[in-house]
């Protein structure tokens, strides 16, 4: 116990052990599984946190939040490190590249943002979905960035490609954003369409085969 209101996230660390929730009380708690109490708690956004993921290293956390930034939280000393602001809608799904020097996040706005976690700036945008992006993977080698929408398809994006051009020369701390190139429809790989099912949770297993999941609705 410890939210007062509808937790709508939680996710393990990459060892187990530690846990992270959020939700409505606009509040993300840090947890471990042999505590009743949370260990940290992460208080800034403005509004509800609807999603939560540990970077591959353990030592930080994002937050999405329907203020419409994502966080990055140092799970040590609790404090937020980064602010990423960019989307025009509340965030509802977040991943981090394996390597853990990207994140990728989506929002009601149907875009995808690209963010370089170690200069605090966006790289890239993927333009596509016309509904709210609700989830987000990187393949298990980070060579594919799969999003799954409410408008019933899933895409996937050449990771690499998105990646690979992003010289740290770019990056004008004066301007807060680096030139985006127009490249979307260069990285997208594919698109998917179901019947009518909102895409809300997508996962690569091991042999990389994307398993998407949502509740079909009838027109």
């Amino acid at each position: 116990k410890g939210h007062n209101y509808p937790v709508w996230d939680t996710q393990f660390s990459p060892y187990g052990y530690y846990f992270v929730s959020g939700g409505h009380d606009r509040v993300a708690r840090l947890w471990a599984t042999d505590h009743y109490q949370p260990l940290r708690i992460f208080a800034a956004h403005l509004a509800d946190v609807n999603c939560t993921r540990f970077h591959p290293n353990s030592n930080y956390v994002a937050t999405g939040s329907a203020d419409r930034t994502v966080r990055l939280w140092d799970v040590l000393n609790g404090n937020c490190v980064r602010i990423f602001t960019g989307h025009k809608g509340p965030i509802h799904s977040l991943t981090f590249s394996p390597n853990g020097r990207f994140l990728a996040t989506g929002a009601t706005d149907g875009r995808v943002l690209l963010w370089d976690i170690g200069h605090g700036l966006m790289v890239g945008e993927l333009k596509g979905h016309t509904d709210t992006v609700c989830s987000l993977r990187f393949s298990r080698d980070g060579e594919i960035l799969a999003s799954g929408s409410m408008d019933n398809t899933v895409r996937l994006w050449d990771a690499i490609k998105a990646f690979e051009d992003l010289e740290t020369d770019d990056f004008t701390t004066a301007t807060g954003h680096i030139n985006l190139p127009e490249n979307s429809q260069e990285l997208l790989l594919g698109t998917y369409m179901t019947k009518s099912t909102p895409v809300v949770h997508l996962h690569f297993t091991r042999r990389n085969l994307v398993l998407a999941a949502g509740a079909y609705s009838p027109q």
